[in-house]
């Protein structure tokens, strides 16, 4: 590891503790989930029990500040928690039972999604992962049980309002690569995760059927978007084994250089998960067990991490999250 960046290593794990022991939100971009996932992740690269230690810390934290607080946390924020330790009980980072562990998140969402009357649009901050959580939600559950049936009438809900939302402006690409801005990939994403439920099979396949006109027709500008919407179409594929999608998936593969992403397309700071080097490192990743892999050397993603101008910018110290900070990006250098 280059000795410069791993002395800043040491540093930014300080920072990191000591932002976590601080009023802060509890959410996976730039909060407490995200700096657990991420302690635990470095304690399964490195073998350090001292970033295990960590972790189950701040999940004991995370745990205790949500049943003292958890009422005046946005269903975004709670959306998150429960991803997080969804995430964390499939990697067998921890044991128990989804259900119940997430009991308490699930009946919240669920009072301030219906009684609060929140129309979720894609507009919205995390309209679309809320959908993709209550998805996950519904996977857990016995069919045919009464808590199934009530998170899929709200998925129904949600979907409903998501898409009644959508505009022209929904299928165009963000002029900078974002994953949070980009928002069709989002979509595309978690429509393929109803459909895979079954639950919700024929209105998915109408609507779907609806806007392939105006999915076909996007062959984004940018290399990196095009790799977004490309991840996003595979997973949708796979969903409906429909060979509509196959002339762009194929005509996206061949238009792809990831080299023209790394050096042309993205600034000298451009290196966190969610709009730079790490998130397109990790959508490649992604895609290296499915039929379109894209071959890619991860000395590149290394170098260009190294040499970014981020490691001597005292004002970009401040981001220390895991989808747009630090914490993101040394956990996939760790990865390279």
């Amino acid at each position: 590891m280059n000795t410069y960046i791993n002395s800043y290593f040491v540093k930014i794990n300080e920072k990191i503790i000591a932002k976590s022991n601080q009023k802060i939100s509890l959410d996976i971009e730039d909060g407490k989930m995200g700096y657990c996932i991420y302690f635990f992740e470095l304690a399964r690269l490195t073998g350090e029990l001292k970033y295990q230690q960590i972790a189950e810390k701040l999940l004991d934290n995370i745990c205790l500040e949500l049943g003292n607080d958890s009422t005046k946390k946005s269903t975004y924020e709670l959306a998150q928690i429960g991803m997080g330790i969804d995430f964390l009980i499939k990697q067998k980072y921890i044991e128990g039972n989804i259900n119940s562990i997430l009991s308490d998140i699930d009946i919240l969402i669920f009072k301030k999604l219906v009684f609060e009357n929140n129309l979720v649009t894609y507009r919205m901050n995390g309209g679309i992962p809320i959908l993709y959580y209550i998805c996950t939600l519904i996977e857990q559950q016995n069919k045919g049980s009464d808590a199934r049936f009530i998170s899929e009438e709200l998925c129904i809900k949600l979907f409903n309002d998501l898409y009644q939302s959508l505009d022209s402006e929904f299928y165009d690409e963000p002029v900078l690569f974002n994953i949070m801005n980009y928002k069709l990939p989002q979509f595309l994403y978690a429509v393929s995760k109803i459909y895979s439920l079954q639950f919700y099979k024929d209105r998915i396949i109408s609507i779907l059927r609806e806007i392939s006109g105006l999915v076909l027709s996007r062959i984004p500008v940018l290399h990196a978007n095009r790799l977004y919407l490309l991840w996003a179409l595979i997973h949708l594929k796979e969903a409906t084994m429909w060979n509509m999608w196959d002339e762009q998936i194929d005509i996206l593969v061949k238009h792809i250089d990831y080299q023209k992403i790394i050096y042309k397309e993205l600034r000298n700071k451009d290196v966190f998960i969610q709009d730079g080097v790490a998130g397109i490192y990790l959508l490649l990743n992604a895609l290296q067990n499915t039929s379109y892999s894209i071959p890619f050397d991860r000395i590149f993603f290394r170098k260009k991490i190294e040499n970014s101008g981020v490691w001597k910018d005292e004002k970009v110290i401040k981001m220390l999250g895991l989808i747009n900070g630090f914490s993101g990006l040394l956990w996939v250098y760790y990865l390279l």
